[in-house]
């Protein structure tokens, strides 16, 4: 028992959990125009891997005194970025195919560059616009492509005279990339499963999440508006992690999924988060619902004590399946039934966690994948009929490739003009930074001008301490490693690791190109690519989100409504049915808050209507709540649905909800179902609608004002 016992995740290092606490906080206090801060999502895997291959093409070119393998390194480190996730046949496809057209596409612009200022302005046009336009086939598509145009406005900066000693440097840079590639698909191959154990510890994570703001919160004796910000944060972030999962298992090949343990223990892990989620769901709204008096401390007290074992056991669960620890799996997920039950007894109104959850709207991949050649037709065929749809004026996809091109082909144009060394800094800003709306530009421009100038410091630091060849190939690898393990964590982060990485290794290219001026100029030109990005999208051709943010609102009410009345309802409604829309009212919140957070980034204002649209949407996250705990409730309702009265205004307003989305006369009120007939749950319940048409309906008076 002894030994079990020092082995189990139990013992992990009390200091991880509080690191990760420590950084979860800074990630709920983040500045708006950070989007993405997840220490979860960091790999320290892929780091390692990108380092070990940038790092030996520097370790290469060092024995072998040659600088140009510097571009060797360059090469390792863009292949490693271009590795998409999924079966090897994809990841090689990504990879390959990036490796061809960065060398093709760079050669033939470096050879352009060599021919005059207005050819090499012209290769930069025709290959950012292409590399641009590549987003129309998908993320990793548009992530192979922009990548094979950043080397394209790169090396326009090493103009190629002599065609044998340009076909020498194309060869060490495709060596660089065909050894990253060699790296990644044989001695550092990605487990089939890994991206999935991943995602899993990243669900339980903020399961784990739930569970000790709630205690917080709860000891706290917190507001009802400290719930409500509660709800709409922790509850977005758990719902996007499982969703990430969803897509993460499906796209498990099918060799694999078949009679795969592992599988089966990972598909199982998902059920349970999902149950694990809508009971969180539910005990935070019971835990807002506890009296603050002092009768009811001790009850308290150990209600907060138990959620903080239990935000405990979720991380350990978490890690336990990141690191395929399957054996002490049932342990801990019996240990986090038994502190259900005994929280039951200490919630004023008891929730049970539910044991035979099931799983809805998931489907893996089972069909036996076609040969290579019709997978080729299909892909080709694909790729073909997406290419049609997009060629016209009207397409954003289209839109966005001309402004991507006229923009950075207007900054190499300035760059040249002016005869600043770097050039390729400002193209290369323009280029990353630029996205199809202007919501999107604008957080990731500053998240890089943030990021570059504290790598910029960061890098004047290295260089002044660090001269030698030998001494820069052994800075950098801590440095790549950086850069790709917090590339998923945080975009400024990954700006941050990458400027001093690019600066040390354009050193190690051209010794003596150091100091505090080239610093500067790395800096200014960042800069200048920034406020490029940010013109170009607001006045070429810009893409806005709707204004009118209706849709997106109306689908939450709608999904939110249609899960409260089959709460109300149950156990007349089938289970699988009322869990389909329990996610449907999750991910319909979570688009409207992410599309109302858009529109207020493009304004930088807020005006009465979003006021009233972001207090519908805290109202709809309690009204996702008290349906959790109608379904949840150790006390509910025995009969079959709800009586007569409370069903016919319950009918009444939901049509008033109905006529109030769709702008139309609704009547103001209606008598409230008698109170002494309903359970406190359905109470709260009549109280959020009520609230919910209210609220519409001055909505739709501002409206139309």
């Amino acid at each position: 028992m002894s030994n079990r016992k020092s082995n189990t995740p139990s013992s992990l290092p009390r200091w991880s959990n509080r690191l990760y606490a420590i950084v979860t906080a800074i990630y709920r206090k983040r500045p708006v125009w950070m989007v993405s801060f997840s220490a979860s999502e960091a790999s320290l895997s892929e780091g390692l891997r990108a380092a070990c291959a940038s790092t030996a093409m520097l370790a290469l070119g060092n024995l072998l005194h040659d600088p140009v393998f510097a571009w060797a390194a360059i090469g390792a480190f863009w292949t490693c970025l271009a590795d998409a996730a999924g079966s090897n046949r994809a990841r090689f496809a990504s990879m390959m195919g990036f490796t061809l057209l960065s060398t093709l596409c760079g050669g033939l612009t470096a050879f352009a560059s060599a021919s005059g200022t207005a050819v090499a302005a012209l290769a930069v046009l025709v290959f950012t616009s292409l590399g641009a336009f590549g987003r129309i086939w998908g993320a990793a598509t548009s992530q192979v492509t922009i990548l094979a145009a950043t080397a394209c406005v790169v090396m326009v900066d090493r103009p190629m005279r002599d065609v044998r000693e340009g076909l020498a440097f194309l060869g060490v840079y495709l060596t660089g990339c065909l050894f990253a590639v060699a790296l990644s698909l044989t001695v550092w191959r990605i487990h089939p499963f890994g991206a999935s154990r991943s995602s899993l510890r990243t669900v339980y994570l903020r399961l784990a999440d739930i569970a000790f703001d709630s205690a917080r919160l709860l000891q706290q004796r917190s507001t009802p508006r400290e719930w409500a910000t509660h709800a709409a944060q922790f509850r977005a972030d758990a719902r996007a992690a499982l969703e990430r999962s969803r897509k993460a298992l499906a796209r498990v090949p099918a060799t694999r999924t078949g009679a795969r343990e592992t599988y089966d223990t990972l598909l199982g892990l998902l059920t349970e988060g999902e149950a694990l989620f809508a009971y969180l769901i539910a005990v935070s709204g019971a835990c807002e619902k506890m009296p603050g008096d002092g009768r009811h401390a001790r009850r308290v007290t150990r209600a907060a004590r138990l959620l903080t074992a239990m935000g405990e056991l979720l991380r350990n669960i978490g890690a336990d399946a990141n690191e395929a620890r399957w054996t002490y799996l049932s342990q801990q997920q019996l240990r986090l039934r038994r502190l259900a039950q005994r929280l039951e007894s200490a919630l004023m109104e008891p929730v049970k966690l539910k044991s035979d959850f099931e799983l809805v709207d998931f489907t893996p991949v089972q069909a036996v994948p076609p040969r290579f050649a019709e997978s080729v037709a299909l892909t080709l065929a694909r790729l073909w009929s997406t290419l049609k749809a997009n060629l016209s004026v009207e397409s954003v996809g289209l839109r966005h490739a001309a402004r991507v091109g006229l923009t950075t082909t207007a900054g190499f144009l300035v760059i040249r003009a002016l005869g600043l060394p770097f050039g390729y800094w400002a193209t290369m800003a323009t280029l990353l930074i630029l996205q199809p709306s202007i919501a999107a530009t604008w957080p990731r421009s500053i998240e890089r001008a943030a990021g570059s100038i504290v790598g910029g410091v960061l890098a004047a630091g290295i260089g002044y301490a660090i001269h030698s060849p030998l001494g820069i190939s052994l800075a950098v690898f801590p440095l790549v490693m950086a850069t790709m393990a917090l590339r998923p964590v945080s975009y400024s982060l990954f700006v941050l690791f990458l400027t001093p990485t690019f600066v040390l290794v354009a050193d190690f290219a051209a010794p003596g190109a150091s100091g505090i001026a080239y610093a500067v100029t790395r800096l200014g030109n960042n800069v200048l690519g920034c406020v490029l990005a940010l013109f170009a999208t607001f006045y070429l051709w810009p893409t806005r989100e709707k204004t009118d943010y209706r849709a997106y609102l109306s689908e939450a009410v709608r999904a939110n409504l249609a899960y409260l009345l089959a709460a109300l309802e149950s156990p007349r409604q089938g289970e699988k049915e009322v869990e389909r829309l329990r996610r449907a009212a999750g991910l319909g919140s979570n688009n409207a808050e992410e599309a109302i957070a858009r529109i207020r980034l493009e304004k930088l204002e807020d005006s009465m209507v979003d006021t009233v649209a972001l207090t519908v949407l805290s109202v709809l996250r309690k009204m996702a709540g008290t349906a959790t705990q109608l379904r949840l409730s150790a006390n509910r309702r025995d009969s079959d649905g709800m009586h007569a009265e409370l069903g016919e205004w319950v009918e009444a307003v939901s049509a008033d909800i109905e006529a109030a989305l769709n702008r139309t006369i609704v009547p103001l009120r209606h008598e409230l179902p008698a109170r002494e007939r309903l359970t406190p749950l359905e109470a709260d319940a009549v109280g959020e609608l009520a609230l919910m048409q209210r609220l519409l309906t001055e909505r739709m008076r501002e409206a139309r004002g």
